[in-house]
């Protein structure tokens, strides 16, 4: 069996199938190059905190103000009422600018969140330090936690009795909360995808693609009909079509994504974020989607994939423990780690830097403290962008495919 720590603890980065491909309604306006061969990126430059924002065409239900505040009108509920149309396009997109041959691309770093339950709100700080820096990420969404625990029994996974999981059900007070965050997310311009629903321990590396039709049916499932399973009537429909709106995942443990690819296809997804490879840029697999996995960041005198997990094994072998300056030291590793990765990235050919994380507050919150501060130093470095994975596909596909092909063989 694969256990969790053991897949999530290890360090080194592999080199993974290539996955993805695209297509997105509502997709950035396109500006096409302007600048001479070589010379710096003007989307690189578009990041400074003084810089304007993105000049797009507005719908007629929805307005960003600027990268204010979100003004979303919701249209008629559909389904049961658990959702409305997605306003096109999505508020705060930035605009997408094509590159001249030999030109510097801009730094993406995508900050991805696994699971994203409303416990405690935490997620709300992540959305509001990426959007003071006009930055976006993606929240994979585990359906299981919108579905209250009394009504488990609705969820009915792969090769296993309804109502089994891996991970806890969530509380009705946190059911609520993941629904209006993930609502209040996707308002700031952030992407909803799928971190899929019980998260079993050793289960997705057996499964079949019938098993992932039936686990990622069942995601869609309980995400689009949290009202029928709630019975609640005062809180507002998500404001997205999450059938439209679903084009990527991560699976649990990282594991499975062999078996996912046809079903992946067959919904229309764009990315995975499953795995590991090497650094460089996403490139699409045989299935027409991108391979966007976290690939290793300097640490120690090694390495680690970058995401919250790994650190919190590596350092306290998955424990909370540790003295306070045992946990300081940990967490200035942390820090040091995910700067090194940037400075890296930036060093080379520029490949979008994937963070991924949680929302568990392991060893106190050092891991949740240091992303903050990094959301808002990283989305402050000039030439580095915050983005979500979904835009990233909007703008590798807007790329010549000669420039393109470029940054893929750098």
């Amino acid at each position: 069996m694969l256990h969790r720590r053991a897949l999530m603890g290890l360090g080194l980065a592999t080199s993974a199938a290539g996955l993805a491909a695209c297509t997105a309604p509502g997709a950035p306006v396109v500006t096409t190059p302007s600048t001479a061969s070589g010379s710096t990126s003007a989307a690189a430059s578009s990041t400074s905190t003084s810089a304007k924002p993105s000049q797009t065409t507005p719908a007629a239900t929805a307005s960003d103000g600027a990268w204010g505040e979100p003004d979303v009108k919701l249209g008629d509920p559909i389904g049961d009422g658990s959702q409305a149309p997605s306003p096109d396009p999505q508020p705060f997109q930035r605009e997408i600018k094509k590159l001249a041959k030999g030109e510097k691309p801009p730094q993406f770093v995508v900050f991805s969140w696994d699971g994203v339950s409303g416990d405690e709100n935490r997620v709300q700080a992540y959305i509001k330090a990426a959007h003071e820096v006009q930055g976006t990420q993606t929240m994979f969404l585990s359906g299981l936690y919108f579905l209250p625990q009394s009504k488990k029994t609705e969820y009915h996974p792969p090769k296993r009795k309804p109502g089994a999981s891996d991970i806890p059900y969530m509380s009705d007070l946190t059911v609520r909360r993941t629904i209006e965050n993930a609502a209040m997310a996707w308002k700031y311009g952030n992407e909803m995808g799928t971190h899929f629903n019980g998260h079993f321990d050793g289960g997705a590396k057996t499964w079949t693609s019938d098993d992932w039709e039936v686990e990622l049916n069942e995601a869609i499932k309980l995400v689009t009909h949290w009202r029928t399973n709630t019975g609640w009537t005062d809180i507002d429909p998500l404001p997205f079509d999450y059938t439209k709106e679903l084009v990527g995942a991560r699976t649990p443990l990282l594991a499975g994504a062999a078996t996912l690819m046809p079903i992946a296809k067959k919904h229309g997804f764009r990315y995975d974020s499953s795995g590991v490879r090497k650094k460089g840029w996403p490139v699409k697999n045989s299935y027409g989607i991108y391979d966007m996995s976290m690939f290793a960041v300097p640490f120690r005198t090694g390495s680690s994939l970058p995401m919250d997990y790994n650190y919190y094994f590596t350092q306290a072998g998955g424990k909370n423990t540790g003295t306070p300056a045992q946990r300081a030291t940990w967490q200035a590793e942390h820090l040091d780690s995910l700067r090194a990765g940037l400075k890296m990235c930036m060093s080379t050919n520029r490949a979008p830097l994937i963070i991924g994380n949680h929302l568990s507050p392991w060893l106190g919150g050092i891991y949740q403290q240091n992303l903050l501060k990094l959301m808002t130093e990283f989305g402050k470095t000039p030439g580095v962008q915050l983005v979500s994975f979904r835009w990233l596909c909007d703008w590798l596909d807007a790329q010549d495919p000669e420039v393109l092909a470029d940054l893929q063989k750098s």
